[in-house]
């Protein structure tokens, strides 16, 4: 087996509409699916409001990102930690969306390859009604933090991946990776 380096992110942002929002919390671990090899996570300031349902949803509030860093003061470390890597989330396209947008509004481009756990676990877990992270995670019996923050969301998409890797094998898990499609500022 070919040694594979995933970097799990979630993502946490100001509404629902990844194309419209902005990110107000940010987590990646690095895993080789053996051992963590890096783990980070920050708030992220943003200028754009963060809707009631959010703030009710994450917990996150306008003052908590006060002395927080914007998305252009931790676009290098983000890529950074995602180099080389494959990005795992559970439903990617929102998180690659919302990581898209606040590149691109750097002026730079963000594409690697990528994992959907969420599209994996429908294909390798049939019959469940509900594919959501807690679902999964109550279904398999995987221990979950504080729902809807980004550091317990890509701890538990972390044992979720490992889990299907340890159920189903690393090659089938690595027959889902898309290859990544980067979005350049127009």
């Amino acid at each position: 087996m070919e040694p594979t380096e995933f970097a799990v992110i979630d993502v946490e942002t100001t509404n629902g509409d990844p194309l419209r929002s902005g990110i107000i919390e940010v987590a990646v671990i690095a895993h080789d699916g053996l051992r963590e090899l890096d783990r980070w996570n920050t708030l992220v300031r943003t200028a754009r409001p963060i809707s009631p349902f959010i703030q009710r949803l994450t917990g996150i509030r306008p003052a908590m990102l006060e002395g927080a860093p914007s998305f252009a003061e931790v676009v290098q470390r983000l890529d950074a930690a995602t180099k080389g890597r494959i990005m795992v989330a559970h439903n990617v396209r929102y998180d690659m969306t919302a990581l898209q947008q606040e590149f691109a509004r750097t002026g730079s481009a963000f594409g690697p390859d990528t994992l959907c756990t969420e599209r994996l676990a429908r294909q390798l877990i049939p019959g469940l009604t509900h594919y959501n992270l807690g679902n999964l995670c109550r279904h398999l019996g995987i221990a979950r933090g504080c729902e809807h923050r980004a550091a317990h969301d890509a701890q538990a998409t972390l044992n979720l991946l490992l889990h299907l890797i340890m159920e189903h094998g690393h090659a089938r898990v690595m027959r889902a990776v898309a290859p990544g499609r980067e979005l350049m500022r127009a």
